[in-house]
C-alpha cells in the first residue's frame, strides 16, 4: 500500500506534497509503470485527508503525463523514461551584459489606475534614465524583474543577461530567422497559429509540420524529417489544449542534443492561466544542454496593445545574438519597461494575474453552465478546460463543421473550428470546435 509522512506544519499544499512524492517515486521507479495507484476514497483515508486533496494532487500527475485515469478501473503510473542528455557545458552557465486580440476582460480588469501611478513617478523621478537609449537586449531593470518572476514562478534560473526584450513574440519570431539564417530547417506544429510559419516563410526559411498527438508532438514523426530548430508550446498548445507528457519532454530534449545545430524554441505563451492545480513546468527548466530557447510575452497577460515579450538565450547564443544582431536597437520603449519592471517588483503583476485567473475561471464555469441547457452539447468531449483561455469541444453530429459552428454562434457561442488551424486546406470534418472564455 502506498504510504507518506507529510509535513502537516509546511506552508506547502498538501495536495502539492502528494503530488511531489508520487512524482518523485515514478521518476525513480519506486512506482513501476503500470502500477496500480490506490483509489482517491482509500488514499485520502488513509493519509487522513480529504478527496479532493488526493484529487488535485491526481489530476496534477494526469496533467503533467506521470499518471493515466482508466475510467471504472482506476489510476495508473505511466511509462517514464529519462534518457541522458548529457551535461552541463563546462565553465559558468551565465555571462555578464556588456551593458490576440483585445477583449472586455483587459478593459475591465487593467490596473489601469497603478500603471498610471508607476509611469508618473517614472517620469518625475527617473528622467535621465528614461531618456538613456539602453542595450539591444533592453532595459536592464526589466529583464532583472523578469528574471526574479522567472524563478519565482516557472522555477527557471535565468540571469538577466540571458534576457532579450522584444515588441511582441512575432519581433522575436523575426530575431530567430535572422539569428539562425535559412540554412536551418525549423518545425512547427500541426495545427497551430498559423503566424508563426508564416513569419518563418517570409524569411525564405523551410518549415516543416508537426502532427500534435494527445501527449504532445509525434517524435517518431520528428526523427524521420530533416528539422534543425522546433517550436512548440508544451505547456498548453493552441489550438488543442493538449500538453506535452514529462517523458515526451526528455524525448524532445534527447532529440536536440543529438546535434549541435539543433535547438527548441518554448513558445509558454500563456502559461501564467493554469486554471487548476499547479503550473505545468517548462522544459526550460529540466534541460541541462542549453537546448531550450523560452520566449513568453505580457500580451496574453496584461492586454494585447501591450507589446512587450521577452525571450532566454543560452550564453552561446547570447554571444552569437550579440555578434550578429546587437546593432539593433530594443523596439520596446524605455518608458513602459521602466514602468512593467516596477510593476512586476512591486507585486502587481501577481495580483493582476490572480484576479485574471479568477476571472477567467469564472468565464469558463459559466460557459460550461450555459452548454447545459442545450441538447447540441449531449454526449460531446470536452478537453484543455483546466489552462490557458480556451477549450475544446468534439460533437457527436452529423452536422458538417461549418454547420456546427454557424449553430453554435447562433446560439450566442464565441467559437472556432479547428480545422481553420491545419495547413491542409482539405483536412475533413472534425466535429470539433474550439470555445473562447
Amino acid at each position: 500500500m502506498l504510504t507518506y509522512e507529510l509535513d502537516r506544519s509546511d506552508s506547502e499544499p498538501m495536495y502539492v506534497q502528494i503530488y511531489e512524492k508520487i512524482k518523485n517515486d515514478i521518476e525513480q521507479d519506486k512506482i513501476k509503470a503500470g502500477e496500480k495507484l490506490p483509489s482517491k476514497r482509500s488514499f485520502a483515508a488513509q493519509l487522513g485527508l480529504s478527496v479532493i486533496t488526493v484529487e488535485n494532487a491526481y489530476n496534477q500527475l494526469i496533467a503533467e503525463g506521470y499518471i493515466r485515469s482508466v475510467p471504472k478501473k482506476g489510476y495508473f503510473a505511466e511509462r517514464f523514461i529519462k534518457k541522458n542528455t548529457g551535461q552541463p557545458a563546462a565553465g559558468e552557465r551565465y555571462v555578464t551584459d556588456s551593458e490576440s486580440e483585445g477583449s472586455d476582460a483587459e478593459n475591465e480588469l487593467f490596473p489601469f489606475t497603478i500603471w498610471a501611478k508607476l509611469m508618473r513617478e517614472e517620469l518625475s523621478s527617473n528622467q535621465r534614465q528614461l531618456l538613456t537609449k539602453p542595450p539591444s537586449e533592453g532595459v536592464y531593470e526589466l529583464r532583472k524583474a523578469i528574471s526574479r518572476h522567472l524563478k519565482q514562478f516557472r522555477n527557471i534560473n535565468a540571469a538577466p543577461e540571458q534576457i532579450i526584450i522584444g515588441a511582441g513574440t512575432e519581433y522575436l519570431y523575426m530575431l530567430m530567422n535572422l539569428l539562425f539564417g535559412d540554412n536551418y530547417i525549423f518545425a512547427v506544429e500541426e495545427p497551430g497559429y498559423s503566424k508563426i510559419a508564416e513569419i518563418y516563410a517570409n524569411y525564405g526559411i523551410k518549415c516543416e509540420r508537426l502532427p500534435v498527438l494527445p501527449d504532445g508532438i509525434d517524435t517518431d514523426y520528428l526523427r524521420k524529417i530533416k528539422a534543425d530548430i522546433i517550436h512548440i508550446s508544451p505547456s498548453h498548445h493552441f489550438p488543442t489544449g493538449v500538453i506535452t507528457s514529462i517523458s515526451k519532454r526528455y524525448s524532445l530534449l534527447e532529440w536536440a542534443s543529438q546535434s549541435p545545430d539543433r535547438f527548441i524554441i518554448e513558445d509558454d505563451y500563456d502559461s501564467e492561466f493554469r486554471l487548476s492545480g499547479k503550473p505545468i513546468p517548462s522544459l526550460y527548466s529540466i534541460d541541462v544542454m542549453d537546448k531550450v530557447i523560452y520566449m513568453n510575452t505580457f500580451s496574453k497577460s496584461l492586454s494585447s496593445t501591450i507589446r512587450i515579450s521577452y525571450m532566454v538565450l543560452s550564453p552561446a547564443l547570447l554571444q552569437k545574438f550579440r555578434e550578429k544582431l546587437g546593432f539593433y536597437s530594443c523596439p520596446v520603449s524605455t518608458f513602459e519597461q521602466y514602468t512593467l519592471a516596477r510593476f512586476i517588483d512591486e507585486g502587481y503583476f501577481e495580483k493582476h494575474i490572480n484576479r485574471m485567473r479568477v476571472h477567467y475561471k469564472k468565464c469558463r464555469n459559466e460557459l460550461f453552465e450555459k452548454m447545459k441547457k442545450y441538447d447540441l452539447f449531449k454526449n460531446s468531449v470536452i478537453s484543455g478546460e483546466n489552462s490557458g483561455l480556451h477549450c475544446v469541444v468534439r460533437f457527436s453530429t452529423d452536422l458538417s463543421d461549418e454547420e456546427l459552428l454557424d449553430k453554435i454562434t447562433s446560439l450566442g457561442f464565441r467559437a472556432s473550428m479547428i480545422k481553420k488551424y491545419y495547413h491542409d486546406d482539405e483536412i475533413p470534418d472534425l466535429h470539433t470546435l474550439i470555445f473562447f472564455y
